[in-house]
C-alpha cells in the first residue's frame, strides 16, 4: 500500500478478508498505518515520500472521493499529514488511506476506480466462493495474493480466479516474512540463481 506510495501498478487496491475478521483486520492495519514516516526520503526514518506531483495528488483526492461514494474512511486524512524535514504543502504528500466497504457486491466503486495512491479499501465475504466473485468484479489485473496455511484453500482460489489476474502470489506462514510483494527484485534473484545454477551443470559436464 505505501511502497512507492502506491504509484506501482501492483499496489494493494482491494482486501478481501473473511467477514468475521473485518474488525479485527481493519484495526491491524490501522495501526501498521501508523507507524509509517512520511517526508523528505533522503531521511533514514521516513518510510513513504511523496507522489509524483502536485497534479497527482489532486486526482488522487479526486478518485478517494468517488470511493467514499460507498464506503467509509477508517484511517488517514484527504486534507492533512504530518511529515518529517518537508513541507506538507509544497511538496505532494497525502496520507495513507483506509476505507471500508461493507457491501461489496452492490458497491462498484471499489473494483472499478483505481485512486493510483496509497489507497486500499477493505471488504469482507464469507467464503471462498465470494472471495473468488469479488476478485472477479475488478474486470482483470495484472496480479493478486492470497494469505493461507492450507493448500487445499490456495489452489482453489488460484483455479478460480486466474482468469482474471495475470499472475497470483501465494503466502503462507514460511515465505511470508521474507516475500517483498509483487513488483520485487526476487525475479532478478531468482533468474541470477537460475543462471548460476546453468552455468555450475554446465562446467561439471565439461569437467566430466
Amino acid at each position: 500500500m505505501t511502497v512507492k506510495a502506491g504509484q506501482k501498478c501492483t499496489a494493494v487496491r482491494r482486501i478481501f478478508v473473511p467477514e468475521n475478521r473485518l474488525e479485527d483486520s481493519w484495526k491491524a492495519l490501522t495501526k501498521a498505518l501508523s507507524q509509517t514516516t512520511i517526508g523528505n526520503p533522503e531521511n533514514e526514518k521516513v518510510r513513504m515520500g511523496s507522489l509524483a506531483g502536485q497534479s497527482q495528488r489532486e486526482e488522487v483526492r479526486t478518485q478517494v472521493r468517488r470511493l467514499l461514494a460507498s464506503s467509509q474512511l477508517v484511517y488517514g486524512s484527504l486534507d492533512s499529514v504530518e511529515v518529517i524535514d518537508a513541507d506538507s504543502q509544497k511538496g505532494a504528500f497525502i496520507s495513507p488511506l483506509l476505507l471500508l466497504n461493507t457491501t461489496p457486491f452492490t458497491s462498484e466503486e471499489p473494483h472499478e476506480i483505481e485512486a493510483f495512491g496509497p489507497v486500499s479499501t477493505l471488504m469482507p465475504y464469507k467464503g471462498m466462493d465470494e472471495a473468488i466473485e469479488l476478485s472477479r468484479k475488478g474486470k482483470g489485473s495484472l496480479c493478486s495474493s492470497i494469505v493461507t496455511a492450507d493448500t487445499n484453500i490456495a489452489r482453489r482460489y488460484v483455479l478460480g480466479a486466474a482468469t482474471h489476474h495475470g499472475r497470483i502470489l501465494i503466502l503462507n506462514e514460511e515465505c511470508a516474512k521474507e516475500s517483498t510483494g509483487h513488483g520485487s527484485p526476487c525475479r532478478c534473484s531468482f533468474t541470477a540463481d537460475r543462471d548460476a545454477q546453468e552455468e555450475e551443470r554446465r562446467w561439471e559436464a565439461s569437467a566430466a
